[in-house]
């Protein structure tokens, strides 16, 4: 094997060239005469660092500076450990510092949700009208499971980004269950909820989430999902995501502790649902990145195996959230991120707002 001295290549390049091209290049000089931008963090948190919404691939203290061309572009990062963004929005056109503190975090968008809790569904098992009701106590307890979701997983996955406004309606009346698989499955469908609740319009909220009750005794209106979700909001009528998810307590004796062992083992139907209103079609319709929907049998969000993440999937769920899916094809990455989550939502895009 023939090695080549670096000390030899160097006299060589001195020799013909009469300039000290091997000497090592000056710190301020980048390739393409590309500025500098050195960064520091609050209190040296570690942090993802993001160039005009995107991820670098890079994170700080690792890399305490990024390059960027000349002209206006937005740096961000998010802080590893209080799981805040923070944004500047900059004219570069020289190698520049920049220390970001909290007053460099944004103000996070209002993203509107409607959770309804169906206290009695009712379908027809075997030309028998049948019916699953939920106590109050169930109905709470279903309603916890989603805000600890909310403060757990949507929150810190989008770096402090979203506002999450949540109005609870339950519905008291019995809600008609639609069955499909030749009877054995039941949905409960966006337009009969709609029918039920008033104010479910286009504008007015990013998603409904709905809580209904399976299992009853021995009434069971069975179906192969945990949860379900309509994945092009934009299309339907009242241009609003909708989310079902359907508890039973089995094999436990509370639905309480069905919950906790969710939280415990498999926390995420709540932000995987939610994931499908805007993962599917409305971020990439407005020319995001995302995951290869056929990767995942023609879902975005069923990709994570394809990209090499395991069960339980939240760390799926938080690249996905927070674009950090690293590409198969290496050196870019998918998903939606902290910035593209302060622009306009699914209730604004649905009215006009296109940014």
């Amino acid at each position: 094997m023939i090695k080549h001295s670096g000390a030899a290549i160097c006299l060589l390049f001195s020799m013909l060239l009469f300039v000290g091209s091997c000497k090592k290049n000056d710190s301020n000089s980048k390739p393409n005469g590309s500025p500098e931008i050195s960064i520091s963090t609050p209190l040296d948190e570690p942090a993802y660092i993001y160039l005009d919404g995107k991820y670098t691939g890079t994170s700080y203290p690792e890399k305490k500076s990024i390059t960027a061309s000349k002209g206006q572009h937005t740096i961000g990062l998010s802080l590893k450990n209080s799981n805040k963004y923070l944004l500047k929005n900059l004219q570069v056109s020289d190698n520049i510092s920049l220390a970001f503190t909290t007053a460099d975090q944004p103000v996070a968008k209002a993203w509107k949700a409607l959770w309804i809790g169906v206290q009695t569904v009712t379908a027809t098992i075997n030309n028998t009208q049948q019916q699953s009701t939920f106590t109050t106590d169930e109905l709470n307890a279903c309603f916890d499971y989603f805000q600890w979701s909310i403060s757990n997983h949507f929150i810190p996955y989008s770096y402090g980004t979203m506002n999450w406004q949540v109005t609870r309606q339950d519905i008291t009346a019995p809600m008609p269950l639609n069955n499909y698989n030749d009877g054995t499955g039941y949905v409960l469908s966006d337009a009969t909820v709609r029918n039920a609740v008033a104010g479910i319009l286009p504008g007015n909220y990013d998603c409904v989430f709905v809580c209904w009750k399976q299992k009853d005794g021995a009434v069971d209106f069975g179906g192969n999902y945990f949860g379900l979700a309509g994945t092009d909001p934009l299309s339907t009528n009242f241009k609003t995501g909708y989310v079902q998810v359907k508890f039973t307590q089995d094999p436990y004796a509370t639905l309480s502790d069905k919950i906790n062992n969710y939280k415990n083992n498999d926390p995420g139907v709540w932000i995987h649902e939610w994931l499908h209103t805007v993962g599917e079609h409305f971020y990439q319709n407005k020319g995001y990145t995302l995951p290869l929907a056929n990767l995942g049998g023609g879902f975005s969000v069923h990709a994570a195996e394809s990209y090499g993440y395991t069960a339980p999937w939240m760390n799926w769920y938080k690249d996905f959230v927070s674009g950090r899916v690293p590409s198969l094809s290496g050196g870019s990455y998918l998903g939606i991120g902290p910035e593209t989550l302060l622009k306009c939502t699914v209730r604004e895009t649905a009215v006009g707002c296109s940014n």
